[in-house]
């Protein structure tokens, strides 16, 4: 979920693939059901480690070194020092890309690059980067970018545009990876300070993992008709280069690949201290929610915290808050983050595992949209996030009741949410 655009033709596709969403959405319990979890182990436990491989189908690296940035002015800066810095390859994907300042100097670079022989190859979102802009696109494939966007629409397979490319991948000469939330446009500049500059977190990756990384471009890439990219300019020999033991993985619901939720029933079966989610969409399916309410009555503290009022789709807010009772009667701590959009997607367990990316706790993360997420078993990355998620909770405010539910004035707004917010 990101920056979209805000146009007569998103209304058009909200309505024309509503039945899309019911449809695609409704088999999570069914799921759940072939996706056993196994519940006596413990997060620190090596049975633990096995079971993540298994849900993520994707083995765990060692020797990895991940960065948290926090902000666009530090990982947007970063991506850009990469970009420039590249000799042979970059390849990258994501969501969003939106007409704007920000566009303006990615465009730049990866333009400056390709013309000295560079190979650029990059994937866009045809829903979420419906407002590139046209002089960008002619940018980019005049300099010799191999430029693709993901399920444009087709009068002849609509629903295929359904599936979108949620994914935020950033691979620079196959050596530096990127990974997070965050999308290309003037939201995610700057530093939080304005309701007009989002909250957001994203990670740079070197050592083994980035060349994870690159497959799950790769899967994409190939998907939509590029040519393998193989070799050393892609995938050189990785070297230690830290001591985080790391994974990333994807979500393909094309593939029957739905790791996201079955990552997360694991994850919450095996907490034994702690659960702490940073989301900016929190609407979870009936199978994520009954093992999260199992660990709370287990003992496990919990704590969720969301956006505020500066939310970009008031849909999903609506719905969201429409769990509240059920969590807080359970004990469950809610915060929602005040100062401007939170578009963060974290997930902390017993202060040792942590599950970053582009996943959301909503349908279109666990069921309809592609999605790259990074696991890491580190105590010190778990308590980095939660020092992080600590600043955030002094921004935000705890709620401590439901909103009401009987007023018959927002019943409208809510029966317009249950329409909409799937398909934002």
């Amino acid at each position: 979920m990101t920056h979209r655009p805000s146009s007569l033709f998103r209304s058009l596709c909200a309505a024309a693939f509503g039945i899309a969403f019911f449809s695609s959405c409704s088999p999570g319990t069914r799921i759940a059901r072939s996706q056993p979890i196994q519940k006596a182990i413990a997060v620190d436990s090596p049975e633990f480690t096995q079971a993540i491989a298994a849900a993520t189908q994707t083995p765990w690296t060692s020797g990895n070194q991940i960065t948290t940035m926090v902000n666009g002015d530090a990982f947007l800066t970063a991506m850009l020092d990469s970009i420039h810095s590249a000799e042979k390859t970059i390849t990258f994907e994501t969501y969003a890309f939106i007409n704007g300042t920000a566009a303006y100097k990615f465009v730049g670079a990866f333009c400056e690059r390709a013309r000295h022989g560079v190979k650029v190859h990059l994937i866009l979102d045809s829903a979420g980067s419906i407002d590139i802009g046209e002089k960008n696109v002619k940018r980019l494939r005049a300099a010799g970018v191999q430029l693709v966007f993901y399920h444009p629409y087709s009068i002849l397979n609509p629903l295929r545009y359904n599936t979108r490319d949620h994914r935020k991948l950033m691979v620079v000469d196959g050596r530096v990876g990127y990974i997070g939330g965050c999308g290309i446009a003037d939201a995610w500049m700057g530093n939080a300070e304005s309701p007009r500059r989002w909250r957001e977190d994203h990670y740079r990756v070197t050592g083994p993992v980035v060349a994870q990384v690159q497959r799950s471009f790769l899967d994409n890439w190939t998907g939509t008709g590029g040519k393998p990219l193989t070799g050393p300019d892609y995938f050189p020999v990785l070297h230690r280069t830290g001591e985080h033991r790391a994974q990333v993985f994807i979500s393909s619901p094309k593939e029957k690949l739905y790791t996201i939720p079955h990552l997360y029933r694991q994850a919450f079966a095996s907490a034994r201290k702690s659960i702490v989610i940073k989301n900016s969409y929190f609407i979870p399916d009936h199978s994520i929610m009954k093992q999260l309410l199992a660990a709370r009555k287990r003992g496990v503290h919990v704590e969720i915290l969301v956006p505020g009022e500066h939310i970009d789709a008031w849909p999903v807010r609506s719905l969201a808050r429409g769990y509240y009772g059920k969590l807080l009667r359970a004990g469950i701590h809610i915060y929602e983050y005040q100062p401007t959009m939170m578009h963060c997607k974290v997930m902390v367990v017993d202060e040792l595992f942590s599950s970053v990316g582009s996943a959301n706790f909503d349908p279109r993360s666990l069921y309809i949209n592609d999605e790259s997420n990074l696991n890491v078993l580190d105590t010190r990355f778990a308590r980095e996030q939660l020092r992080v998620i600590k600043n955030d909770k002094k921004q935000s405010i705890r709620i401590v009741a439901p909103p009401s539910r009987w007023n018959p004035l927002t019943l409208p707004r809510r029966v317009a949410a249950q329409i909409l917010a799937p398909q934002l």
